[in-house]
């Protein structure tokens, strides 16, 4: 069954090359950069912290009692990731500081719980089948799904940001759209999203205010279809490259070759060492691994239509 993500169309659009090595290849670095590596350890601690309060209860006041033991389980998971050798970067903040810290950290300003929005799916897995003749589908996960305190579902993706992303730099974003358009075609009354942010940047004086920063999106009707169809366009390009030997998809894997794409390419090393000719079959078997591909299983929001 053919599917293509946003993560695939996402990395399809920056730069051919790095599309083959990621998807046609399915590499990935075994080291992950730093940036990388302290929003995957993020986003790990706060799957943790969130699925304990799902797990604790279904209603708003269920969910609060189960707080600390949240907490607790976010604290655990956090200090498992140092174990199996998690470091901060020099130039960013302490994650744990970041998570932690009594005054300005993420869980002692926690907003979701705090202020009675309940927590309906934590790291959900979806596949929107939209062409049943081909069977193409649209995997994706969603960080979590809340219900606000005025009824409304709500889709929410963490991030981890050296700088907050401003309501400009979203107008153009398609994650926030894609999600809301392809749960709703799947049933889910979703109202809008969300980017709940976390700053990496050190910062001299700390604070909640320049630590966090929940970015509401609510994205018209035309903005979640225009954005879903170019996914579906996108989609069927890959589709179609995909068709073809390995080989003839690495004669069209072209190299967008742009400062700003390659200085955080994980995949510049070996880029560049093909592009002069150089052997990187070593470079493959000790600095990357085949890449898992993950599998998606259908999950239920309670609350909603989809029941």
């Amino acid at each position: 069954m053919p599917s293509v993500s946003h993560s695939e169309v996402d990395s399809y659009l920056l730069c051919r090359r790095k599309h083959y090595y990621g998807y046609g290849l399915s590499l990935e670095r075994i080291n992950q950069s730093n940036s990388l590596a302290t929003g995957t350890a993020g986003h790990k601690v706060l799957e943790v912290f969130y699925r304990t309060i799902l797990d604790g209860g279904q209603t708003c006041e269920e969910q609060k009692d189960v707080f600390e033991a949240g907490l607790t389980a976010a604290r655990d998971a956090f200090a498992e990731i140092v174990r199996e050798g998690y470091e901060d970067a020099s130039s960013r903040a302490r994650l744990e500081d970041i998570l932690f810290d009594e005054e300005w950290g993420y869980f002692a300003n926690e907003f979701f719980v705090n202020n009675g929005w309940r927590i309906l799916a934590v790291e959900a897995e979806y596949n929107l089948l939209y062409d049943e003749d081909s069977q193409a589908t649209y995997p994706f996960v969603v960080d979590m799904v809340v219900q606000d305190t005025e009824g409304r579902y709500v889709v929410v993706d963490h991030k981890f940001v050296y700088d907050f992303y401003t309501p400009e730099q979203t107008d153009l974003q398609p994650q926030i759209p894609k999600y809301i358009g392809a749960l709703r075609a799947l049933g889910y009354e979703i109202a809008y999203g969300a980017y709940n942010m976390l700053r990496t940047r050190k910062i001299k004086a700390p604070t909640a205010e320049n630590m966090q920063y929940l970015l509401i999106l609510k994205p018209n009707k035309e903005r979640v279809v225009n954005t879903f169809m170019e996914q579906l366009g996108v989609a069927a390009e890959i589709q179609a490259l995909k068709e073809l030997s390995i080989e003839d998809q690495n004669k069209r894997a072209y190299r967008t070759a742009n400062k700003m794409v390659c200085q955080s390419c994980s995949f510049r090393d070996i880029c560049s060492t093909e592009l002069v000719g150089g052997n990187v079959e070593l470079m493959k078997k000790t600095e990357y691994k085949i890449r898992e591909r993950r599998e998606f299983a259908p999950v239920v929001i309670e609350g909603t239509n989809n029941e």
